[in-house]
């Protein structure tokens, strides 16, 4: 039986884009949802109540997000498997930078939005649980920014049998056949965790049952 997984899409982007195609594509034993989420950067309460709403309507196993979108994965509350691709960490100092695609205007986010962005940011308290189930992709030619290193910082746990993130080839819209294979690889990893895991609780088990 096929599990579920929601994709974020990420600023002004298209929940049925490329990347949305791509992990159809690649991810064949999951359910790939995507909806549209039109106030990512302009109403975060808002964004997060409906990834929270649609995550326990759609009972979603893992959370899937690009650029801002894999922000918000990064924040949902709940333990879960969380796959984030080019992940824009800090958004209060991105989005800013970044122009209107109609009007060619600077973005210019609320103060109530910069706020909780900043908040947000201080990644505070990440459980521990969370860290070997979360797993991001990172292209080396990303021209908007670069967060790999920052990851692996916050996300670095003890028992790290297998690194939870990786580098390879492509721009910040990564090409198919790049993700293609970055995806691969991270179905992989959550494949071999969750192996490892089964087989470290079955060892917790037997210590147990000798006490």
């Amino acid at each position: 039986m096929k599990k579920n997984a929601l994709y974020i899409h990420g600023f002004m982007g298209n929940p049925e884009g490329g990347t949305f195609k791509t992990l159809q594509k690649t991810l064949k034993n999951w359910n790939i949802h995507s909806i549209l989420f039109p106030d990512l950067h302009t109403d975060v309460e808002k964004t997060q109540r409906l990834i929270s709403a649609y995550c326990k309507s759609k009972k979603i196993d893992m959370l899937i997000g690009a650029s801002l979108g894999a922000f918000y994965v990064m924040q949902y509350k709940d333990t879960i498997d969380k796959l984030v691709i080019n992940p824009c960490l800090y958004p209060s100092i991105e989005i800013p930078k970044l122009k209107d695609r109609t009007t060619g205007n600077p973005i210019i986010l609320s103060n109530k939005v910069l706020s909780d962005f900043r908040e947000m940011e201080k990644y505070e308290d990440i459980p521990e649980a969370q860290k070997p189930r979360t797993f991001g992709i990172f292209a080396k030619d990303d021209e908007l920014f670069h967060f790999k290193d920052s990851f692996d910082k916050l996300f670095y746990y003890k028992e790290c049998y297998y690194p939870n993130s990786i580098l390879i080839n492509g721009h910040h819209s990564i090409e198919e056949e790049f993700l293609t294979d970055g995806l691969q690889q991270a179905e992989k990893y959550f494949e071999d965790r969750a192996m490892t895991r089964g087989t470290v609780e079955y060892i917790h088990q037997l210590k147990r049952k000798k006490k």
